[in-house]
């Protein structure tokens, strides 16, 4: 039944009923009377009091001073002097939120997290004995087990105390990674490798038995006994042991007779760690002693059918420097590499070199390396390469600095190609079947006056233009033929540097050897960085041995109305002359042409 506002005597009977439920305000609040249970926020309440809510129960509160005066095991309250919720129990109140211990009814088992002030360690007790004690940096296992692991490493607590690690029943102990020992290890049972097991005693260590066998006092079935070994058993053949000599203080490989060819006998290997004393005659061991000395073991034939890797130090082929040879064979060619030792020289494809050098026998060719002007190696007298930016082989011949190799060509071709004036038509378009590279390159006459290149004519493609037109009838005609690279071969060959930047600093643009070279005339291209004003101009250079005397001339701006791009300078400096150049504003890119006298 539920009830609203009930006034008066009403009120006293409706409370007091026998066997009936009774609901406030739905199930604000619920008496289950026939189960003696008290619901909030439920009409159905599972325990002597049941609420059923989302936000929280709100405690009795009070200081330590207002605890009740007559508390009974169970009671709960929150303490405002402690900031902390504490219930009562075997006659004390206990800290439930943020206490330092949790204990049983005798308390001598219990887990408590600080013994000190902020001592952040966690003590854990059963029956008065510490049997776990856990920090940040590690945790030891108490006076029972003696163990304490700190990082990755179990550490015995237990002076002089053993670890062991036990199965239970038929399981093993899994180690699922590699395994490092750096001390001793003792094995008191048979040890397992790969499925393979292997017998130990505490004199013998048998693998795969009588493969190999490790002993302690045992003759090994050599000439002599010895105090240990390493024995090698190969069946029904013959056995091989390594065995300690105390008294000659010796290693030796004792072989016992049964494979063809071997006889009984021992190799010793002495503290110079040289053999000595070899009785074993088969031919294969022979070979690789060689001679029964105390010296260095010497091999008079090595034949190696397989692949041979000689890796952690020098190799030395005739370290005596004897007559010799040595021969590399290939594929298709028996002297693919050639050793002279006899007269010092290096044959390819032949084994009679003439030369250092000797590649005389092949068809082929030799690949120089290639490689841009700026992939130039430090110059030296001799070496010769192809250069890939000015489509040249050159070389060096003074020690320092490169120049391009002449190459002929065929037979040059001259011919004549001819036209007539009309008073008027200074451009001739097809006067020439190809065009020329360059306007010198062709000798121009009218009426068999030669005319001077660039002042008397100029040409683009196949067309000549004249400064002035030829006069009626004039003859015109002209020489071709002398782009030809045969004729390069009595010229002088031009180098071009790399592009190099420079500001206020002076930097070198070009150089050149000046016990080699007493001059050289250069064209100089100037570009600042912004790629807005350019400048050309000439120049020429000559040194006595000690000072450099420079001219520049010729110079054209793009800008006419600023200052020159840059200020270039002369300087002989240890049998060098540079060229350098300053910057009148930013950075400046300089590119020089240049032909050396000698």
């Amino acid at each position: 039944m539920a009830i609203g506002r009930i006034t008066g005597q009403m009120l006293s009977g409706n409370l007091a009923r026998a066997g009936t439920d009774l609901t406030f305000e739905t199930n604000l609040l619920a008496l289950d009377v026939s189960n003696s249970r008290v619901g909030v926020g439920t009409a159905s309440p599972a325990t002597t009091l049941h609420i059923s809510a989302t936000d929280a129960v709100r405690l009795a509160s009070g200081t330590t001073a207002q605890r009740p005066g007559s508390p009974a095991n169970g009671d709960i309250r929150y303490n405002t002097n402690l900031a902390t919720i504490e219930g009562y129990s075997s006659g004390a109140w206990a800290n439930l939120a943020s206490g330092s211990e949790i204990k049983d009814a005798d308390s001598n088992t219990f887990v408590k997290v600080e013994l000190s002030a902020d001592q952040n360690i966690i003590h854990m007790n059963a029956a008065g004995t510490q049997v776990i004690k856990a920090q940040a940096a590690s945790t030891d296992f108490g006076s029972a087990t003696n163990l304490s692991n700190t990082a990755t490493t179990i550490t015995g607590l237990a002076t002089n105390g053993n670890i062991t690690l036990a199965p239970n029943g038929t399981g093993v102990v899994a180690i699922s990674s590699a395994m490092t020992v750096s001390g001793a290890a003792t094995i008191s049972g048979n040890l397992t490798v790969n499925g393979t097991t292997t017998t130990i005693d505490s004199t013998t260590l048998s693998i795969e038995d009588p493969l190999i066998h490790l002993a302690k006092n045992n003759s090994g079935g050599a000439a002599n006994t010895f105090d240990q070994g390493l024995f090698f058993n190969r069946g029904s053949l013959s056995n091989v042991s390594f065995l300690w000599d105390e008294s000659a203080d010796t290693f030796v490989c004792a072989v016992t007779a049964g494979e063809a060819g071997t006889t009984a006998g021992n190799v010793t290997i002495d503290s110079y760690a040289n053999f000595r004393a070899a009785t074993i005659t088969s031919a294969n061991i022979d070979g690789i002693l060689g001679a029964n000395t105390a010296a260095a073991a010497t091999c008079t034939t090595l034949t190696a059918t397989g692949a041979t890797n000689i890796n952690g130090g020098a190799f030395t082929f005739n370290e005596a420097s004897a007559d010799v040879d040595f021969r590399f064979e290939g594929n298709g060619n028996a002297n693919l590499l050639f050793g002279d030792a006899g007269n010092d020289r290096i044959g390819i494809h032949t084994a009679t070199p003439s030369y250092v050098l000797d590649i005389g026998s092949s068809t082929d060719a030799l690949r120089v390396p290639v490689g841009t002007t700026g992939q130039r190696p430090t110059g030296a007298t001799g070496i010769i390469r192809f250069n890939t930016t000015t489509g040249t082989y050159e070389g060096c011949q003074d020690g320092s600095t490169f120049v391009a190799i002449a190459t002929a060509g065929a037979t040059p071709t001259i011919s004549k190609v001819s036209a007539t004036g009309d008073g008027s038509t200074t451009a001739f378009t097809s006067f020439f079947s190809t065009a020329p590279s360059a306007v010198a390159n062709v000798l121009v006459f009218i009426d068999n006056v030669y005319q001077e290149p660039t002042e008397n004519y100029s040409i683009s493609t196949t067309t000549i233009t004249f400064t002035s037109a030829p006069h009626i009838a004039a003859r015109i005609f002209a020489i071709t033929g002398f782009d030809n690279t045969a004729l390069a071969s009595g010229g002088v060959a031009r180098t071009e540097t790399t592009s190099t930047n420079f500001t206020s600093t002076a930097t070198n643009i070009m150089s050149f050897n000046a016990a080699t070279y007493r001059a050289a005339e250069l064209f100089i291209v100037l570009q600042d960085a912004a790629n807005t004003e350019y400048a050309c101009m000439k120049a020429t250079v000559t040194h006595n041995g000690t000072t450099a005397f420079g001219n520049i001339y010729g110079v054209t701006n793009t800008d006419a109305e600023t200052a020159d791009l840059a200020t270039i300078t002369f300087v002989y400096d240890s049998a060098v002359v540079y060229v350098k150049a300053v910057s009148s504003g930013g950075v400046t890119a300089a590119t020089v042409q240049y032909s050396l006298a000698a």
